[in-house]
Order: C-alpha cells, then sequence, then structure tokens
C-alpha cells in the first residue's frame, strides 16, 4: 500500500496530488501535466511543502532517498558500464544473496536475452535491465517515470512486470501521457497541471 498526499512546488510549478492504493497504479497526463514532480517528490528527491508518503503504512516523507524503500526508475536510470548480469543484481540489499535462479526467471519473464556491456544496448533493452534490477533489489515500491514509452511489446512487457511484482509484494506507480495505459493498472489518476483526480 502506498499512500501520498502532497504539496510542493517546483520552480512555477505548484503541485497538489493524492495518490492512494497498492497493486500497479498509472499516473496519466500530458507532458507538463506534474507526473515527474509526483513521482520525484514520492521518491524524497524534491521537497514536500505540505502532506505526507506512506509505504506499508510507514511515513517515509522526512526519510532521506535511500531509507525510503522506494525506487525510481526512468529512462536514464541504466549505469552504462556494467554488464547486464551485474547490473541486475546491482541493487541488492548488502549481505543478501540472490539466487540464480531468481534472476534467470526474472530475465525470461521479462525478455532479457541478452548480454554485453549495458551502455551499447538499444534504449528499450536498457530500459528492460533498469527494471529488472529495481524489482530485484525488492524495494517496496517501484515507481516508474516513462520508462515504460521505448519498449517493445510494452503492453506485454507492463503485464509480465505487474505479475512479478505482485509475486514479491511490490507496489508500482507508473507514468503515462495515454490514459488508456488506465487499463494495464489497478487503479488509475489523471494528472492535469499537477492536481491529480481519479480515472475511470
Amino acid at each position: 500500500m502506498i499512500e501520498a498526499k502532497i504539496r510542493a512546488h517546483s520552480g512555477q510549478f505548484h503541485l497538489a496530488a493524492e495518490v492512494n492504493g497498492s497493486g500497479t497504479i498509472c499516473v496519466a497526463g500530458k507532458n507538463g501535466a506534474g507526473k515527474t514532480t509526483l513521482l520525484r517528490t514520492m521518491a524524497g528527491f524534491l521537497k514536500i511543502d505540505e502532506g505526507q508518503v506512506l509505504v506499508r503504512g510507514q511515513n517515509v516523507t522526512r526519510l532521506p532517498v535511500e531509507k525510503r524503500g522506494i525506487v525510481l526508475v526512468t529512462p536514464g536510470s541504466a549505469f552504462q558500464h556494467l554488464d547486464v548480469d551485474s547490473h541486475l543484481v546491482w541493487g541488492r540489499k548488502l549481505g543478501k544473496r540472490i539466487q540464480e535462479d531468481q534472476v534467470s526467471k526474472v530475465k525470461s519473464e521479462l525478455g532479457i536475452d541478452f548480454g554485453g556491456r549495458v551502455g551499447k544496448l538499444s534504449l528499450g533493452m536498457r530500459e528492460r535491465v533498469s527494471l529488472a534490477t529495481a524489482l530485484l533489489a525488492e524495494p517496496k515500491a517501484i515507481l516508474v517515470d516513462e520508462a515504460f514509452a521505448s519498449l517493445h511489446n510494452r503492453e506485454e512487457f507492463i503485464t509480465a512486470y505487474a505479475r512479478l511484482l505482485v509475486g514479491a509484494n511490490i507496489d508500482l506507480v507508473f507514468s503515462s501521457q495515454e490514459a488508456a495505459d488506465g487499463k494495464l493498472a489497478d487503479i488509475l489518476y489523471l494528472i492535469d497541471e499537477g492536481v491529480t483526480s481519479a480515472g475511470n
């Protein structure tokens, strides 16, 4: 369960947004509507003026980014110098060994049938690796800012990704420019000029 009720500003932009739910949540709006500001605020990269962010009932509003149990994935999240397999286990908590069959399952489910240095991959491939890395790190929630946009077979990928997250008890909030992507989520929020409303 992730609960966020936020008032914040970034430059001249004002955010007055609310997101509540568990499972997969889509936040849809046009460019400049406030999607990135909302996700960056939830993740702790931007300061909240009023409100709070709760993850599984824990108030993480004042916690530093690395203590929130939240991972933010963007199109630029990949570490270019790592090879694919090293990247996938990079975010694993210190001292927690990752099982080889767990990595193999995630790679298979998410269509990661390639290797090599991440920086030499296509944007879509890099995004698959970043998203898989976030999942294998086992946070409480993953926020995805437009990182699904460049994927081949994106609807199939999102469905498979959401299924893996349910099995790992990880909530997902992803942004999109298309309200139609709400059909891929359990909950849809629309955002316009920094204000969210429940979608149909």
